[in-house]
C-alpha cells in the first residue's frame, strides 16, 4: 500500500497543509461513508505550518475555513 496525500483526505480547494491526526496515522485506512461526512465536526484539524489549531493569521483552521479567500492558503493557484 502506499502513503495516502492530503488530497486523499480532503477535496483540492482545501488548504494542503490542514491536517488532523488521523491523516497522519492513519494512511492506509479508509474512512466509511459516514465518518466522511462526520469527519469534520469531529476531527481536530491542525495547521502544518504553526502546528495549531490556528493559521498564520490567528484565525481557526477547518475545512470550511481553510479555503482560498484565505491570505495563508498554500494551495494549487488553479483551483
Amino acid at each position: 500500500m502506499t502513503k495516502k496525500s492530503q488530497s486523499q483526505f480532503l477535496p483540492p480547494d482545501i488548504c494542503p497543509i490542514l491536517q488532523t491526526k488521523s491523516m497522519a496515522l492513519n494512511t492506509h485506512y479508509e474512512a466509511t461513508e459516514f465518518e466522511a461526512r462526520a469527519q469534520s465536526n469531529v476531527a481536530i484539524f491542525y495547521c502544518m505550518q504553526t502546528m495549531t489549531a490556528f493559521g498564520p493569521d490567528d484565525e481557526d483552521v477547518g475545512p470550511a475555513e481553510c479555503r482560498k479567500h484565505r491570505g495563508c492558503w498554500c494551495g494549487d493557484p488553479e483551483i
